[in-house]
């Protein structure tokens, strides 16, 4: 089955999916970020919609279909963060939790150093795949990841990303990634894990 192109004019629906699926799928990052507010539903949906919105305009997004029971963002080679589109989703009101500025800092920091790690070099980073609870299991993930790691093979490219939990370091395993640097979220038990497939 081939992916979906997702097209700019239906990145608000592919936001939205991918909110679904990590809120569904209980995020760890996004447990630790917001359990302690009041309306932590509210803020994990906009922090994981943003991780959709604010990626830059020319990323290879796709879905499994137009009903984007799974979907998935690739940087292309040469296509970094700083063509990012900036979409903090957040005011400083909108937190009760005092610590909340402070572990998303936090996640933040660990995310920058851990991207700096990856290189400069030519590479397919995988910034996201996400699977809406329904559709978990069914190989909708492999799908949207199988064909880039193909291209990137018969390119002689990299695949990299970063992921932020050992199940899902274990995952991406299965499909030839390894870890190549661990980082904790301090003030967590929670981990982010570079990860590198040659």
């Amino acid at each position: 089955m081939t992916a979906y192109a997702v097209p700019l004019s239906n990145v608000d629906k592919m936001a939205a999916a991918s909110a679904e699926a990590f809120i569904g799928n209980d995020d760890p990052i996004g447990r630790f970020l917001f359990d302690g507010e009041p309306n932590h539903l509210e803020l994990k949906r906009r922090f994981f919609r943003s991780l959709v919105t604010s990626c830059a305009p020319n990323a290879l997004r796709q879905a499994s279909s137009d009903k984007m029971e799974a979907v998935s963002i690739w940087f292309q080679p040469g296509l970094g963060h700083e063509e990012d589109v900036e979409d903090d989703p957040f005011e400083a009101e909108d937190f009760s939790n005092p610590e909340t500025p402070a572990r998303l800092e936090a996640v933040g920091n660990v995310i920058t150093e851990l991207t700096a790690c990856l290189g400069k070099e030519p590479q397919w980073y995988l910034h996201l795949v996400a699977v809406r609870p329904p559709f978990m299991n069914q190989g909708y993930s492999s799908r949207l990841v199988q064909p880039v790691l193909a291209q990137a093979r018969a390119e002689g490219l990299p695949c990299t990303l970063i992921t932020q939990s050992a199940g899902n370091a274990r995952k991406y395993e299965h499909w030839g990634f390894r870890v190549v640097r661990e980082m904790p979220v301090p003030g967590s038990v929670e981990r982010f894990y570079s990860m590198r497939r040659d």
